[in-house]
């Protein structure tokens, strides 16, 4: 196998790894979307060892466009 074809090789691989990424976020997007201002506070707050990654980032995502600060998100009080 030949530099070229290595090198289309492994873009082809990291093109499709990027593009099953992308579309398991917007999956989490359009998911978590419709959620509450309560309900994406509770998912953002989880410990690290319960929450899934993409679920927390996308959570606290929404919350930012929503208006919250990071540490809004962080507080323990109940907003």
């Amino acid at each position: 196998m030949g530099f070229w074809d290595t090198v289309f090789k492994v873009g082809k691989e990291v093109l499709s790894t990027t593009s099953e990424h992308v579309s398991d976020v917007s999956d989490e997007v359009k998911r978590l979307r419709g959620k509450s201002d309560r309900e994406l506070l509770d998912i953002a707050k989880k410990p690290l060892w319960k929450a899934e990654g993409k679920e927390q980032s996308v959570a606290k995502s929404i919350l930012r466009k929503r208006g919250y600060s990071d540490a809004q998100m962080k507080s323990k009080d109940d907003q």
